[in-house]
């Protein structure tokens, strides 16, 4: 029998891959992409073959890849797997590949918290997903999946399968959360999606993690949506009590530990580092990253409210946050209320506060950035004491959550939290032959059409109300 789990639950795309090698993985992966991702490779296809910014990173992608051939054979043997089972050439696929990275714009805030600042003795770490809605469209409503490969420890994987798997939990009990960065200092190296794997393969704490990135060598990633270089801030926990930011360009590690109080807080810059060095921008420099700065000063003042009390509950209250902080702007010249006009991307629980502003102002440019970026896409907040992760489809101020139990996929021990569900369990296991989201008949048509007018003017009135009253 095929050891490749699919479909369980309510028909999400939940999956566990187990191979015998890096190649046995990528043709395991194609075989659950399904079709969204051949539609998604043929645009980015399409896209590399214009010319331009994009032609140009394409190829700069194919080079790097039969470089990667000699250098790291094992990262080129999961793409060549891959590309087998879905009929592409390699140097296309990592073309591709390389494409869809770019379109990831600087999002998503994150905190990590151990005892004294959690209130039951678990670790925690959280990760609000905030990236365009296609993402959303192309990775479905359960976006986690197992990544086992013979002989490394296995873990769960946020992503799609053929595509990207980031880490968050692996059998070992050590946990990670991601937000992207724009740098200027960059050179050849390690991609932070292949050194986030790394370390979910072969650690167990944050002390072994720590070591793996500031070894490297870092590669840094280029970024069409914005025209810049970017690089990863990562949150990291583990069972032992360990818990770190990791700062990083090409040239240039930082680790910050929790210390006493316990806790940690990530946005879009870097806090620790010198920004001169690394060229992590700041709001003097780009208003874009202006947001970054209210969402990490907001998500710190919250980690001191609910000090000694974090845990499932106190942690959607954080991540659902919709009040701005901008104490830490005063210094650029940016003087406001909390309940006074937004600026842009500047709450935990993202949305586009500021898109009908823009676009009444005739800043289409402005308001397409606000659309894209500020965005909550998914929610995850990581126990790995548990072995569980509480999972958020959509804003988490208007969504459930759920935790799933993730013990037994891993083949690990952890009590699971009340409540917790086996994403293993469910219907028959079998490979997956359709990506959910856009390419699903049932989200097409008339019924998608009504719903996105009522959901449109549900949203409408919402936003309106959150703007007058500031929250």
């Amino acid at each position: 029998m095929d050891p490749l789990l699919g479909h369980a639950g309510q028909g999400d795309g939940r999956v566990v891959i187990r191979a015998r090698n890096r190649f046995d993985f990528g043709v395991k992966s194609g075989r659950a992409a399904g079709r969204g991702t051949l539609a998604l490779v043929n645009t980015l296809s399409r896209l590399a073959r214009r010319g331009g910014r994009a032609g140009e990173l394409a190829a700069a992608a194919k080079t790097l890849f039969r470089r990667e051939k000699g250098e790291r054979p094992e990262s080129a043997d999961e793409l060549r797997g891959l590309a087998l089972t879905l009929g592409l050439d390699a140097e296309d696929l990592a073309a591709a590949r390389a494409l869809a990275f770019s379109f990831m714009p600087t999002g998503c805030t994150n905190f990590g918290a151990v005892p004294p600042a959690t209130g039951d003795g678990q670790t925690v770490v959280s990760w609000n997903f905030d990236v365009p809605f296609i993402f959303r469209l192309l990775m479905g409503r359960q976006p986690m999946f197992v990544r086992d490969i013979r002989g490394s420890i296995p873990y769960v994987c946020m992503g799609m399968p053929a595509f990207f798997g980031i880490g968050i939990l692996n059998a070992e009990g050590l946990a990670c959360a991601v937000n992207a960065v724009g740098v200027t200092d960059s050179g050849p190296g390690i991609s932070p999606f292949e050194l986030n794997n790394i370390a979910m393969e072969t650690c167990g704490d944050v002390a072994s993690a720590a070591a793996v990135h500031s070894e490297g060598p870092r590669r840094i990633l280029k970024a069409l949506y914005t025209g810049i270089l970017f690089n990863w801030n990562t949150i990291w926990g583990d069972t032992r009590g360990g818990l770190s930011v990791f700062e990083c360009s090409h040239n240039h590690f930082h680790e910050e530990r929790a210390g006493e109080r316990g806790c940690v807080a990530s946005a879009n810059h870097h806090q620790f580092l010198d920004r001169g060095l690394t060229g992590s921008v700041d709001p003097g420099s780009d208003l874009l990253i202006t947001g970054s700065y209210s969402r990490l000063a907001r998500m710190y003042s919250l980690l001191d409210t609910y000090h000694g009390h974090i845990g499932p509950f106190a942690s959607k209250l954080m991540v659902s946050d919709h009040i701005p902080d901008y104490s830490l702007l005063r210094e650029y010249g940016i003087e406001r209320e909390w309940w006074e006009e937004k600026v842009d991307d500047s709450t935990i629980c993202a949305h586009p506060w500021n898109m009908r502003r823009h676009l009444a102002k005739g800043e289409v440019y402005p308001a397409l950035e606000e659309f894209t970026v500020s965005w909550t896409v998914y929610s995850f907040q990581v126990r790995p004491g548990r072995m569980t992760v509480w999972f958020t489809d959509g804003h988490p101020c208007r969504r459930p959550t759920t935790p799933y139990y993730w013990g037994r996929l891993l083949g690990s021990g952890g009590e699971p939290e009340p409540g917790g569900i086996d994403p293993g369990t469910g219907r028959e296991a079998r490979p997956e032959t359709a990506r959910r989201g856009m390419f699903m008949r049932d989200t097409a048509g008339f019924p998608a059409t009504v719903e996105k007018v009522i959901m449109g003017a549900v949203e409408s009135v919402e936003n309106s109300r959150f703007e007058k009253y500031g929250a």
